[in-house]
């Protein structure tokens, strides 16, 4: 056998090898069944994120913000300063407005962990999603306050801010 015959058998082997593997590359990458996207897959990147941020950057996890018109909660309070055991007097509402909506007032000492602020009677929103309450505190420090929604613990206020001392 000459070596010019052994040199295009090889030269033929390899080219069926590369056909036979792009082929055969390009059969099995496309029956991914979904399982997750390859790079070309990947969804458009949304057109309302900052160029060098991706989507969700800054939030933390498991920390949701419902969005205005969607059964949001504004808190305000009417004081910033109180001496211990002074009356701080809350207002706010619901957005769309809902009547009966029974909240829960919670508080973070000095950016503690939020605990529920024992009220008597925790704030329901009247006819025309509004609500007001108040509170009294002995707790010296910075006190922030939040509504949270009895039914639906992802729907969280704003927070106030009380300084108590």
């Amino acid at each position: 056998m000459s070596s010019r015959a052994s040199g295009g058998a090889l030269a033929a082997c390899l080219i069926t090898a590369a056909i036979v593997g792009f082929a055969g590359g390009g059969y099995f990458g496309s029956q991914s069944g979904g399982d997750s996207p390859s790079a070309s897959e990947s969804p458009a990147p949304d057109d309302t994120t900052p160029v060098g941020e991706t989507p969700g950057d800054g939030e933390t996890p498991g920390e949701t913000e419902t969005p205005a018109g969607d059964g949001a909660l504004t808190l305000s309070a009417a004081q910033t300063e109180v001496s211990p055991g002074g009356q701080i007097d809350f207002t706010g509402a619901i957005d769309p407005p809902e009547e009966g909506v029974q909240l829960r007032l919670e508080r973070s000492v000095d950016g503690g962990d939020w605990e529920t602020f024992p009220l008597n009677n925790q704030p329901v929103t009247g006819a025309d999603g509004t609500f007001s309450t108040y509170a009294s505190t002995s707790q010296s420090g910075t006190n922030a306050f939040r509504l949270v929604r009895e039914d639906d613990d992802s729907v969280v206020s704003n927070e106030v801010q009380v300084a108590v001392g």
